[in-house]
């Protein structure tokens, strides 16, 4: 007799379809920026790279949904196979509006294998709450600390009781407030990673992600 899986509990599953759709807000914002630069672009390398982008973005919210189905239907997915931070990095900074975000990598850092759905979420989503709730120029940084990788999103916000409490929460909020950084939380948590907010002197906030290697 063929046993069916057996689907997630009502909670989990509801806690991953709001962190679905939370996860797909910005690679389908940033999808429809490119499109209509797309049709706007008389370039054809430009043309050629958006669209390159653009499929990228449709790849990305493909395995978000996969994940989130495998998820409520209680089952165990393969992971997908290691990718080097430089196949990352470039749909990250997609998301971001024109020149606020600039990116910098060492080369030993942009060769890391990187778990790249993972990845690809943890630093879409702290770009994309500095982009949300701080003024200026944002700085994406990477490089490597050890035997590790370390991933920095630096703006000129700073730390904030909302910040402190998403930072500690043990349950997901109750709303998408917090939601954003509670699943970088747990995707950082999954690869044996570390999160760490840190005030900048004068002013403002360093975002801090530490991984090890992915193995696959």
């Amino acid at each position: 007799m063929r046993v069916r899986p057996r689907p997630a509990e009502p909670d989990a599953a509801l806690l991953a379809l709001r962190s679905v759709c939370h996860e797909l807000r910005p690679p389908m914002a940033t999808l429809s920026a490119l499109l209509k630069a797309i049709e706007h672009q008389s370039s054809p390398e430009r043309r050629a790279a958006m669209s390159q982008l653009a499929a990228e973005h449709v790849a990305h919210a493909e395995e978000v949904l996969r994940q989130a189905a495998a998820v409520a239907q209680g089952m165990n997915t393969r992971p997908p196979e290691p990718a080097p931070l430089d196949e990352v990095l470039p749909v990250v900074a997609a998301t971001a509006p024109a020149g606020r975000l600039s990116v910098r990598a060492s080369p030993a850092a942009m060769r890391w294998r990187v778990h790249p759905q993972h990845t690809r979420q943890i630093l879409i989503n702290l770009v994309g709450n500095a982009v949300r709730y701080s003024p200026g120029p944002i700085r994406l940084a990477a490089r490597l600390h050890g035997r590790r990788l370390r991933l920095t999103v630096a703006d000129e916000g700073g730390p904030n009781p909302d910040l402190m409490t998403a930072m500690s929460r043990q349950s997901p909020p109750p709303d998408d407030r917090g939601l954003g950084l509670w699943v970088v939380r747990q995707l950082t948590r999954a690869q044996g990673g570390t999160l760490r907010a840190l005030p900048i002197t004068p002013a403002g906030l360093l975002m801090e992600v530490k991984l090890p290697r992915c193995r696959g």
